[in-house]
């Protein structure tokens, strides 16, 4: 019986039974439609039926023809075969359906338009942003991860930066606001959610004031992000005080693949005193103003001095693809800073769905930072269906002994999707990895920390879609004084986090249905 179950749900049986599915679809059609001629159109049904087998062996064709293109497009891609598999496969039993999908999924890239906004971008970045062959000596191990960096997006390196670390939002948004409010020339706001409530009410408020005042404010904040948490018209509503706002890639019911690129990102920058960038949204939740999921922890950084110019940077490019148009880089990245007498690099910058050289920019980061590490390394993500090349570099960083933390969620926002992550721990625990669960709520921070002093806070899930096909952005940090606030903000994590037995196992049909899920993760 066990064999006859194992051999039931077995790869084979299922190509069988969606192979006999589809041949019982056509037979019962088939009934179903002479039936239906015949009581409409009785003897005349016969005249109609040779037209419309010739009309449905011309659909067929086309279908196989268009799947046929799609296939070998696929075929020809440059990319993990983690991506391939399962269009492939999709192909082969579903052509029709898995067309339609990869017309809307499939592309993760970029269009042409944006190519030609970034491409600007990057030739405004080779003017300002160089690396320092002096850098290498003073960065040491930690050098490679952040001339990877630079090579991939272009951003420039900086020491004497001074940085602040938030590791909540109640610490967060009193300081957002004071900053604000201390605005004379510009203010520039990425979201990627912004949802109505006591934050966003208080923001506006101040922003209509600045505006009075004559500062450039500027919005930008993803629509699908946004769908259903402020007014749809919002840019419409700020506009008329003065405020430019834009929704970046608008949502419209038309296959496009851009749909599937959106804005991750969270930014703001205020003059040239200050930015601040990590994974908080603006929302009441990220305040604990509201509860969902329990507590919720998430992180951000200040950052005063040069590096400004990279967040300038990353935030014009993103709105500049929302209004479609190429801002003066020049006039807000020609500026004398200030050095600030701190230790260390810091090194902001934007990632995007494939780049313009088709980089994974953040699934190297982490996995550059976890090579980094000799000894320990903390890590925290919200979601854990990361891509084979980042699973294998957390098994590879265990497996060579050195010291791997992974914390998730307590309380996840997604259960399926937390079910997911949890069929990895295996997996995981069986390479040393040591995995805590958060026990007061949801972490929604993406933070990492390699042997206390090469970190990285920003909005880079461990997920296909940050990884993939979203536009993020994130700090990467060396030795600077900032580093032992998260890394004492890891220490608080883990003492109020369960770590997972190391004979943790997944219930059966739980392994199966994760099996199952998985094959679409990469798609989508």
């Amino acid at each position: 019986m066990k064999k006859f179950l194992r051999n039931l749900f077995s790869g084979y049986f299922l190509v069988i039974l969606l192979l006999l599915i589809e041949l019982a679809v056509i037979v019962v059609l088939q009934f179903w439609l002479d039936n239906l001629l015949e009581a409409l159109l009785g003897e005349q049904s016969n005249l109609v039926k040779p037209l419309l087998v010739v009309a449905y062996i011309v659909i067929r064709i086309i279908v196989f023809i268009v799947a046929f293109v799609i296939f070998f497009k696929i075929i020809r891609k440059m990319e993990d075969p983690e991506f391939k598999i399962p269009w492939i496969v999709g192909m082969l039993l579903l052509p029709f359906l898995t067309s339609v999908l990869y017309l809307i999924f499939g592309n993760h890239g970029l269009r042409k338009r944006d190519k030609r906004v970034i491409l600007a971008t990057r030739e405004a970045e080779k003017k300002h942003f160089k690396m320092d062959d002096g850098d290498r000596e003073k960065l040491g191990n930690a050098y490679g991860t952040f001339h990877y960096v630079h090579k991939t997006t272009g951003m420039g390196i900086h020491n004497g930066n001074k940085l602040t670390y938030y590791k909540n939002g109640e610490a967060f948004f009193p300081a957002l606001m004071e900053g604000l409010r201390s605005a004379k020339e510009f203010i520039f706001i990425e979201f990627f959610i912004i949802t109505d409530g006591k934050l966003w009410s208080e923001v506006t408020e101040i922003l209509k004031e600045k505006a009075a005042q004559g500062v450039d404010i500027r919005i930008v904040y993803d629509d699908m992000g946004c769908g259903g948490t402020i007014a749809s018209n919002t840019p419409k509503i700020l506009g008329k005080y003065g405020i430019k706002c834009a929704k970046f890639h608008p949502f419209r019911p038309i296959l496009s693949g851009a749909y599937n690129n959106r804005d991750h990102r969270k930014i703001v920058v205020i003059d040239h005193k200050m930015a601040f960038t990590g994974g908080i949204n603006l929302a009441d939740e990220y305040a604990n103003l509201i509860v969902r999921f329990g507590y919720w922890k998430d992180t951000m950084v200040k950052i005063e001095g040069s590096a400004i110019n990279n967040l300038i940077m990353t935030f014009l490019q993103n709105y500049n693809l929302a209004v479609n148009h190429i801002s003066d880089y020049e006039k807000f990245l020609s500026y004398e800073y200030e050095k600030y007498d701190e230790e260390g690099f810091v090194m902001p910058f934007g990632d995007g769905p494939g780049g313009i050289d088709d980089a994974l920019v953040g699934e190297q980061n982490y996995i550059n930072m976890l090579n980094y590490a000799k000894e320990r390394v903390y890590i925290s993500t919200p979601y854990l269906i990361p891509t084979y090349s980042l699973l294998d570099a957390l098994r590879n960083a265990a497996l060579r002994g050195v010291e791997v933390n992974l914390i998730v969620p307590g309380i996840p926002d997604k259960k399926l999707v937390y079910l997911i992550a949890k069929s990895h721990f295996r997996y995981l625990l069986d390479a040393g990895v040591n995995i805590y669960i958060y026990k007061p709520g949801f972490n929604h921070e993406k933070s990492m920390l390699s042997d206390s002093t090469l970190g990285f806070v920003g909005t880079i899930n461990f997920d296909f879609r940050s990884l993939v096909h979203h536009f993020e952005c994130g700090t990467l940090i060396y030795n600077n004084p900032c580093l032992k606030d998260l890394k004492e903000d890891f220490k608080e994590m883990l003492a109020v986090s369960e770590k997972v037995p190391e004979d943790y196992k997944l219930g059966k049909w739980s392994i199966r249905l994760c099996s199952f899920l998985k094959l679409f993760t990469a798609l989508l």
